[in-house]
């Protein structure tokens, strides 16, 4: 049954019967205010919508038992669970329901859940004072925040869209985090909650961009670290082409660095406001061509494509394993990958990612290597 986002995120955390609880919240509301309007107006509810509820408040009192019986012990508040016994009351299956003289108006909740699972639920601080947030990152359409969140103690991340952006330029903003939501991978960043009124949302917090981490490590960075790196990050690509997008924006800054203790990292793929359907020829007739690294080859950004993703990827590999932004010339392994990645003629290039993953996957470290 289709059912609004906007009751959908209401219920997100619960991925076993988020969906339902939407679903009837969604059906609830649009009764409720129905009949909050014609108890001011006719006192009258009209006859196919009496139905509708009556068959409504059976189907909801079937799934509570049940959960009930599975012992899913479900928190239907208390405001809404008086008023369907009320409507109960008083609603007819066939002419209509008069709606009665004492009446009274029903509360309708729209932006916090109705329905909670008992035993999946649980009381956060209650925060008097604003969070402070630090400032850690701008790009050309947004700045990123650090804070301390009061519940859990752990630092998280906000985007924030800049003020005065043009539709178009923030619906590209709304549009990143729609797609990050959808995608789930150990190398991609994590986003959280989409607040609708600061135009910004909550996301995971990485320490560093990837040309920070290697420009301050690169003189003890050792091959076999820088490998791993290159491996994440191409790990990571190789998802997001899985799930049929093109990111567009491949660059040293929108590769980030998740730090933990004893060295270890984890690489981010981040800032996807560029991204695409893979295989969609859509592209405003006016966008611009951006990016970091750009494919020389390239004459428009409808033109886009994997070989073109190929060219920006060679850039960051070249990068990892020199800790130079200048692309490698040498005669190595790694050097020899780097111009396949970036050769002037796209059909030298590496067709998909799987190819640069296999080749980079074979790389051994050398004597030579070892300190780099």
């Amino acid at each position: 049954m289709p059912t609004s986002n906007a009751f959908l995120r209401l219920y997100e955390s619960d991925v076993r019967f988020g969906r339902i609880f939407a679903s009837f919240h969604q059906r609830l509301n649009e009764h409720f205010e129905a009949i909050n309007d014609r108890a001011e107006t006719t006192n009258h509810y009209w006859a196919e919508p009496s139905r509708d509820m009556i068959a409504l408040i059976k189907e909801l009192d079937e799934v509570l038992n049940s959960l009930n019986h599975a012992n899913f012990e479900v928190q239907f508040f208390e405001g809404y669970r008086t008023a369907t016994v009320n409507c109960k009351q008083w609603l007819k299956r066939g002419g209509g329901s008069p709606v009665p003289e004492d009446f009274e108006q029903i509360e309708i909740i729209k932006y916090e859940p109705i329905f909670r699972l008992s035993n999946s639920s649980t009381k956060l601080r209650k925060r008097d004072t604003g969070i402070q947030l630090q400032l850690i990152g701008e790009g050309s359409y947004a700045k990123v925040f650090s804070y301390i969140d009061p519940d859990y103690g752990t630092k998280f991340a906000i985007k924030r869209a800049k003020k005065g952006l043009n539709e178009r330029d923030l619906h590209r903003f709304q549009q990143e985090f729609t797609i990050l939501k959808r995608l789930s991978f150990p190398y991609v960043v994590e986003v959280y909650q989409y607040d609708e009124t600061r135009n910004e949302y909550r996301m995971e917090f990485c320490e560093t961009t990837l040309r920070d981490h290697i420009k301050r490590r690169n003189d003890s960075l050792r091959f076999a670290s820088r490998k791993r790196i290159a491996l994440q990050f191409l790990y990571g690509i190789n998802y997001i082409h899985s799930q049929q997008l093109l990111h567009r924006d491949i660059s040293l800054q929108n590769v980030l660095v998740k730090k933990f203790d004893g060295g270890a990292v984890l690489v981010k793929l981040s800032d996807f406001g560029l991204a695409k359907e893979r295989d969609s020829d859509y592209t405003r007739t006016k966008t611009e061509m951006r990016g970091t690294i750009r494919d020389p080859l390239l004459s428009s950004f409808k033109d886009y494509g994997t070989c073109n993703e190929i060219y920006s990827i060679g850039h960051v590999l070249s990068y990892i394993f020199s800790g130079r932004e200048a692309l490698m010339s040498g005669m190595d392994a790694a050097s020899r990958i780097v111009r396949k990645c970036t050769a002037h003629d796209v059909a030298d290039r590496y067709q998909n990612v799987l190819e640069v993953i296999n080749d980079v996957e074979k790389l051994e470290a050398t004597p030579t290597d070892a300190p780099a």
